[in-house]
């Protein structure tokens, strides 16, 4: 990467001549892509401070280093090369790795936690050892310049345990990240909606830590399994990956590995934000050890553990809640993930939370409080730290499904029950006594067997409504084409035509939003039922209110159904 074109005003042994602002620099060390999303989170104090300077420098030195420059180049940041860091004579250097060197730094460093507290064995990259995460290497835990910055005074009493020197000056802040947490919580149906969570649709976030531990190391077809399980219209399911994840492997790979469940509607959170605002619109959490996940229990989330490593650290709020959380069983998902939601009691998970964060609403205040003060200034805006959580976003490789695997049952000519799930995955429960089952699909779904295979083929889902002759002649040419279809459907100005291979034909009016599948899923539902629909019938669907349709038959040129 090219250097970055402000080193000279900040590095050079003149840069004093170019500067317009004058005040102490503080120096922000960035290593990993995790790290640095929590500096600039924590930097965000000095936000509208003119007298404070802020420069960063990488340390390369990591195995997921990959994305951080990028990050940074992306802000338009002052980057240092690594070895000019100390020509900027910092007055502070902040930093939320512990690896990276800190022999040569005179000045008060600040070292910022990237998760929860130290609640995982990591390996040690200088040696074939593990390590506590979290705490600095040994030859610094000396240094009384070096300030460990805690989340809950038990923190410290575990580094003593560990017998790390430093614990006796670590600072107990509290936690600014869970503070923006619940301090987004009156945007959760704004969060919800960025993530096209329907209003009574149920949001699934599953969380995974890093590593062969981590839920997606151990159960790495767990998102498949979920979209696969849970009803599309009743349920989204959102995956959060640590960045190590993302970067260890690239982004290419891991939306590579999912993305079957993300052509049936996986919402992959990117790894730079957005984890916090879906904690904010979620129903249920499924995670492992790892912080999100206590986040997660934070917000009083009904919480499943999905995994639970032997890197996990004993006596840490992660085991704790580990002792109170109940596991997902590889079998029966969708009734494990309602049975949590269900039966959660308030404060379920307290324990753990009160284990991890104290001083709640207090941490950027206290954060603004403890960096200030090493600069020997008087806080700018104690808050300004303390901001809302951007919107979610997922990843752009979303995609709303396509094809679905099909259960309807009626006991009456009048009502019908539909659930769908997404046939991408090729996971999906088996359907329940006296249910019918069937496949359906767009046209214009990209995989060929999930089409070839459907009995039921919908006009793409590029195409309205149009009253032209030639979508008038869809559904002929399409039972011609899809030869083992047994039904096909379109949409009319009125509706919905749903075309049987016999020759039937059906209008189909009031399904929401004009949605193909469920129209021709009503229509397959009672003809495999009683044989002949017509009139008005009321659907449930799961997911969505109940609604009432009326199909009524249309007249079909001679020839149609052949």
């Amino acid at each position: 990467m090219t250097a970055s074109p402000y080193v000279r005003a900040n590095a050079a042994p003149d840069a004093s001549r170019w500067r317009t602002f004058d005040g102490p620099v503080v120096l922000a060390v960035a290593r990993t892509f995790t790290s640095t999303v929590r500096i600039l989170e924590s930097l965000a104090t000095f936000r509208g401070d003119t007298r404070v300077l802020i420069v960063f420098a990488c340390d390369d030195t990591s195995a997921f280093n990959a994305g951080t420059r990028e990050l940074l180049s992306g802000l338009n940041a002052c980057v240092v090369p690594w070895e000019h860091r100390l020509n900027i004579d910092p007055a502070l250097v902040v930093t939320a790795t512990e690896n990276t060197d800190l022999s040569e730094f005179s000045c008060p460093v600040v070292v910022l936690p990237h998760g929860v507290g130290f609640q995982k064995y990591v390996p040690d990259h200088r040696t074939d050892e593990v390590r506590l995460s979290g705490v600095p290497r040994a030859e610094f835990q000396h240094f009384r310049h070096v300030h460990l910055v805690l989340s809950h005074p038990a923190q410290r009493e575990q580094l003593r345990r560990a017998g790390v020197p430093m614990a006796e000056w670590a600072e107990v802040v509290g936690d600014l990240t869970r503070d923006r947490i619940v301090g987004s919580v009156r945007l959760r149906e704004e969060y919800r909606a960025h993530l096209q969570v329907g209003e009574d649709q149920r949001l699934v976030v599953v969380s995974s830590t890093w590593g062969r531990t981590g839920l997606i190391g151990r159960r790495p077809r767990l998102p498949h399994a979920l979209v696969g399980a849970l009803p599309s219209d009743g349920y989204r399911v959102a995956t959060i990956l640590h960045p190590n994840v993302w970067f260890a492997h690239s982004p290419w790979q891991v939306e590579h590995m999912l993305a079957d469940a993300q052509d049936a509607g996986l919402l992959l959170i990117p790894p730079e934000s957005g984890w916090g605002a879906s904690l904010v619109a979620a129903d249920c959490v499924i995670g492992d050890h790892g912080s999100v996940t206590l986040y997660g229990a934070m917000m009083d989330r009904p919480v499943l553990l999905a995994a639970m490593g032997e890197d996990s650290v004993p006596g840490t709020a992660a085991a704790e809640l580990a002792r109170r959380a109940s596991r997902l069983e590889t079998e029966g998902l969708r009734s494990q993930v309602e049975r949590a939601i269900e039966t959660h009691r308030p404060g379920q998970y307290a324990e753990a939370a009160d284990l991890a964060f104290a001083y709640p609403g207090r941490g950027g205040h206290r954060l603004a409080d403890l960096l200030y003060g090493l600069l020997g200034l008087r806080a700018y805006d104690r808050g300004a730290a303390d901001r809302l959580l951007p919107g979610p976003t997922p990843t752009r490789s979303h995609r709303a499904p396509t094809s679905f695997e099909v259960h309807g049952s009626s006991t009456a000519t009048d009502e019908v029950r539909i659930e769908r799930f997404p046939a991408a995955p090729q996971e999906f429960p088996e359907p329940a006594p006296g249910t019918f089952r069937h496949r359906s699909a767009y046209e214009n779904e990209h995989r060929n067997q999930l089409v070839t295979s459907a009995s039921v083929v919908c006009r793409s889902s590029r195409h309205g409504a149009d009253s032209g002759v030639r979508d008038q002649n869809w559904t002929q040419h399409a039972l011609s084409r899809y030869h083992g279809a047994f039904a096909v459907a379109s949409p009319v100005h009125e509706g919905s035509v749903v075309a049987l291979r016999d020759g039937r034909s059906y209008l189909v009016r009031g399904v929401p939003d004009g949605t193909l599948p469920l129209a021709a899923a009503v229509v397959y539902t009672l003809v495999r039922a009683h044989g002949e629909p017509a009139g008005m019938c009321k659907v449930h669907v799961t997911g969505q209110q109940p609604w009432e349709c009326r199909i009524d038959p249309v007249h079909t040129p001679s020839g149609a159904g052949t």
